[in-house]
């Protein structure tokens, strides 16, 4: 097929605008620095100026290497992670440089208790499962610590990893800091900051499927006495994919400033502006891709629609306000501010059944034409206490945090119905001009949800450490149906809590046991109930942690028991309805190790065992409640493992040259719910090689040339939940990247 460029669906004027104008300005910030280097090059040799760790790590800074000693994301407080009794998985900005990672899902691939979930082509869509389960936009992504969106706004978030300092993973349940939290855990992005230490970075990457891609990254002291500084980052690409007629384009750019008057008080205020095409999925029938089809194997390539039938555009403006004072050496004050603008359209031709069902090469394909936009408004208070009494030393966190989404859909969604859905050979993407259609969809969701929580930090003596925490939340979900002229709402309250030990022993060893719990409002309709309640979750932990004396390094076990109430499905009888299908239990081990060394050697290791199964179903329909009950999870890989090894060369002619290589085991998994046919294995091969070119000749001085080959055996395999996607086939990135 020939691959071309989808064509975008027309935004308001002003938004064209603004993309053309980041694009020019990124480009002529591009061209005048580099003149600059140039022209300073020309009279000394400038050394390389990157941003590094410096002094004590920070739960929010960079790290040097790929071992973060201290995280934020499970406490809300600067906490070492030995010292927190919950599993943290933490991907550093060197990990995701050495990996180039193109994605966030890509950057975790090394990271124990995940699963990619999404293919190649899902460029616009963050796609994972942990522990078992899937993290979706409702509630599962976090940029800061603050919310970026609920179930309502139909959202496809994928923050640019040039935009961040590190990934954290946080696994398991988390409402008691977050509220609504899906029950496998949370990502979290940290943002890259303003520094006072200069940065000055231009990026340029070509790649296999005609990837162009420029990036920038700058910052440093506006003032002299450093009081105020700045970070501005940004990014243009423009690319195709392995999938036929689909494209990865995207303009980032985020720029940030920081208020620091006295070691006591700091502000930070940041915009970010992105906007993506491309498809979220590719939905293909598991009959042609990881099962036998009598028309033969489907090519990795194919896509069910032409591209004015098929494309996606998601772009997302937010405004967000970090500020904290320190009042004196027992109070602190924190409050974080985010708004976000959601505008999407999503054209789409999906795969539904093959029709009729006699034979398997056409099918009945639904057909969306959807315009999404929504807004979300999130804000978290906090008070931290710092004291001791008597033997105890407690860190005590009071908060109080809201977040209101309002989002709407419509546009025009195929009847429930094959004969009216479009039909086409998959095979050769054969059917006719599509007819113009009248819209016949228009939904809107508000979701509203306040909470008050309180923890307790408490470390008594030197070794043990206790925290406990409670949260009280209220919930509010309303949709409004203006196609069926319905409207429907449901409000509730709930109470979350957790409890964690640590005992630290000698030899750097530290032991932990933990409970946590979740709370998830669900947006769905049960036929003849109303809205669906919320998903509830608990979730029982025990590991330890270890850090080698004199090491920088990070080994960790965890043994979990999770278990999920009020799982929510697709009511396949009824069309815009769900069900709420009974339980489901995850049980499983997770290994993960990470460290740098002074000889030059990074690198990063994972093992998980995952059994997650169906534990009650109570749907509608006792022959199919009974028939998933005990299976397992679609998609859920029982054994999954990673490593990932970097080695800079220390001396000789290849001093400064990195050079790493990663392996990745994805297990087999059922690929449906009835567990009728699986997903085989994979294992998947990485090379990466950092050249600093100005160790070859001084005029390349401050440039480094990195290389990287994903696949590189070019393992053709598929993920399947119900419906299957390929994954990356190999792909080849050239970046040369300067900085001075």
């Amino acid at each position: 097929m020939t691959r071309k460029t989808a064509i975008n669906v027309p935004f308001p004027s002003r938004q064209r605008i603004l993309v053309s104008s980041l694009q020019c300005a990124l480009l002529g910030m591009s061209i005048s620095a580099s003149s600059h280097a140039q022209t300073s090059a020309a009279g000394q040799n400038l050394p390389e100026v990157t941003v590094t760790a410096t002094g004590e790590e920070k739960a929010n800074g960079p790290v040097h290497g790929f071992v973060a000693k201290r995280s934020a994301t499970a406490t809300k407080t600067d906490t070492p992670i030995t010292e927190t009794p919950n599993s943290i998985s933490v991907v550093t900005a060197d990990q995701i440089a050495t990996q180039q990672a193109r994605t966030v899902s890509e950057a975790l691939a090394y990271t124990s208790g995940v699963q990619v979930s999404t293919g190649a082509f899902s460029i616009v869509d963050t796609g994972a499962l942990l522990r078992g389960f899937a993290l979706n936009n409702g509630g599962s992504f976090y940029r800061d610590g603050m919310l970026t969106s609920s179930n309502a706004s139909y959202s496809r978030y994928a923050p640019e990893p040039y935009g961040l300092e590190r990934i954290e993973l946080l696994h398991g349940p988390a409402s008691v800091l977050f509220g609504q939290n899906s029950p496998g855990g949370l990502i979290n992005v940290v943002s890259k900051r303003p520094t006072t230490t200069p940065v000055r970075e231009i990026q340029v990457q070509v790649g296999g499927f005609s990837r162009k891609q420029i990036a920038g990254d700058f910052g440093g002291a506006i003032d002299d006495a450093g009081v105020w500084s700045y970070r501005v980052t940004g990014l243009v690409r423009d690319a195709q994919t392995q999938v036929d007629d689909t494209v990865d384009n995207r303009s980032f750019f985020a720029p940030s400033i920081t208020w620091r008057p006295s070691d006591r008080t700091e502000w930070t205020g940041r915009l970010e502006y992105q906007r993506s095409e491309g498809l979220a999925n590719n939905l293909l029938p598991p009959n042609g891709t990881v099962t036998a089809n009598a028309n033969g194997q489907l090519p990795t390539g194919t896509v069910l629609g032409r591209a004015q039938d098929n494309n996606e555009i998601y772009e997302n403006s937010a405004i967000s306000s970090a500020f904290s004072h320190q009042f004196n050496d027992v109070l602190t004050f924190r409050q974080n501010l985010r708004y976000t603008k959601y505008n999407a359209s999503r054209n789409n031709l999906r795969f539904a059944a093959f029709f009729p069902a006699t034979q398997t090469a056409t099918a009945a394909l639904q057909r969306w034409r959807l315009h999404t936009l929504s807004d979300t408004f999130t804000t978290d208070n906090q008070f931290q206490a710092d004291f001791n009494t008597g033997l105890l030393k407690h860190k005590v966190l009071f908060g109080v945090d809201y977040h209101h989404t309002a989002g709407t859909v419509s546009g025009y969604l195929s009847p429930n119905t094959l004969a009216g859905y479009v039909l086409s050979n998959i095979y050769t993407t054969s059917y006719g001009n599509l007819p113009a259609v009248a819209d016949n969809y228009n939904t809107k969701t508000v979701d509203d949800q306040l909470g008050f929580y309180l923890q307790d930090q408490v470390k008594i003596g030197q070794r043990w450490i206790v925290s406990a925490g409670i949260r009280r939340d209220s919930s509010q979900q309303k949709v409004t149906n203006y196609a069926a002229n319905t409207f429907s709402k449901r409000s509730d309250t709930a109470n979350s809590r957790n409890l964690g030990l640590v005992h630290e022993l000698d030899g750097g060893f530290s032991p932990y046991a933990s409970y946590s719990e979740s709370f998830t409002p669900t947006t769905g309709n049960v036929f003849g109930a109303g809205m669906a309640k919320p998903e509830r979750a608990k979730q029982y932990e025990a590991g330890i942690k270890y850090v080698p004396v004199g090491t920088n390094a990070l080994f960790t076990l965890a043994v979990f028991d999770l278990r999920r109430q009020n799982v929510t499905t697709a009511d396949l009888a009824r069309a815009n309805f769900v069900q709420q299908t009974g339980a489901a239990r995850s049980k499983g081990v997770e290994l993960e190790g990470k460290f740098s060394l002074d000889n030059g050697i990074n690198l990063t290791s994972s093992y998980s065992y995952t059994n997650a199964k169906v534990t009650s179903n109570t749907s509608s329909g006792t022959t199919a409640a009974s028939s998933t009950l005990g299976k397992a999870l679609p998609g859920a890989s029982k054994h999954n493992a990673g490593v990932l090894a970097e080695y800079a060369f220390q001396q000789g002619s290849l001093a400064g040259t990195r050079v790493s290589t990663g392996v990745r085991y994805i297990g087999r998994a059922y690929g449906n719910a009835l567990n009728t046919f699986e997903t085989p294995s994979v294992t998947l091969l990485d090379f990466g090689a950092r050249f600093d070119l100005g160790r070859f000749s001084n005029d390349w001085r401050n440039f480094e040339l990195a290389l990287k080959l994903n696949n590189v055996t070019d393992r053709v395999y598929a993920y399947c939940a119900e419906l299957c996607e390929y994954g990356t086939r190999r792909t080849g990135l050239v970046t040369l990247t300067t900085r001075w």
